[in-house]
């Protein structure tokens, strides 16, 4: 039996509807047009983009077929990985700046795209001595990490220089810094490891310092 017109009319109209139905993707994910949304990896490939580890191959579009080749995925690891910087130094105080110092800086380059951020966690320690007696201790040590482009600081740690020697034949004392904070993707910033010794006059004071930055890009 031959279709009539209407029916095949009809025929056609059903078999567009399945055709425009199975052919892609009902929305897109993450702005891109060809990853569909009941994908196994839709959820990782809207992870990666949100983070900046990739915008795609084209407007629009993240090629999920295409090969990746050596290159692009050093740019990957790059920006998805964490990156860490170290910095140790050693500064005099004296009486002449208010017995406070910058012993240790480190630079942190943010990965990703803009528009995310980049999670900066410092971890550091400081040792302040005076070789000899200081006989106008014990006096009261601050130190904390901040910010260089607006200031911004972390949390003080606290401590004494004591006014007796150890067996070296200094007065030390050694405190830990810490600060999480979180910078745009794509930017750079310095931080520094500051320290003050807020009384007393001892001659002599020296800090001795090391500061480490990881950034995680999320």
């Amino acid at each position: 039996m031959t279709p009539t017109p209407r029916i095949r009319n009809r025929l056609l109209v059903a078999v567009t509807l399945a055709a425009v139905a199975f052919a892609g993707p009902a929305s897109a994910v993450d702005g891109f047009e060809d990853v569909s949304p009941n994908s196994a990896h839709a959820g990782a490939i809207g992870d990666v983009a949100e983070a900046g580890i990739t915008t795609g191959c084209d407007v629009g579009r993240f090629c999920p077929g295409d090969d990746v080749s050596r290159e692009q995925m050093a740019s990957f690891l790059a920006r998805s990985g964490s990156r860490a910087e170290f910095a140790s130094s050693v500064a005099e105080l004296s009486a002449a700046n208010g017995y406070d110092g910058v012993p240790a800086s480190t630079t942190v380059r943010a990965s990703g795209a803009t528009g995310g951020v980049t999670r900066v966690t410092l971890s550091g320690s400081v040792s302040v001595y005076t070789e000899g007696a200081a006989t106008s201790c014990p006096c009261e040590v601050e130190a904390f990490v901040y910010r260089a482009s607006d200031d911004a600081q972390g949390p003080s740690s606290w401590s004494q220089l004591p006014s007796t020697t150890t067996g070296s034949g200094r007065v030390a004392t050694s405190l830990p810094v810490h600060w999480m904070v979180e910078i745009p993707s794509g930017s750079t910033e310095t931080f520094h490891l500051a320290v003050f010794l807020n009384d007393g006059t001892p001659n002599g004071v020296t800090a001795e310092a090391a500061l480490s930055a990881v950034a995680t890009p999320f």
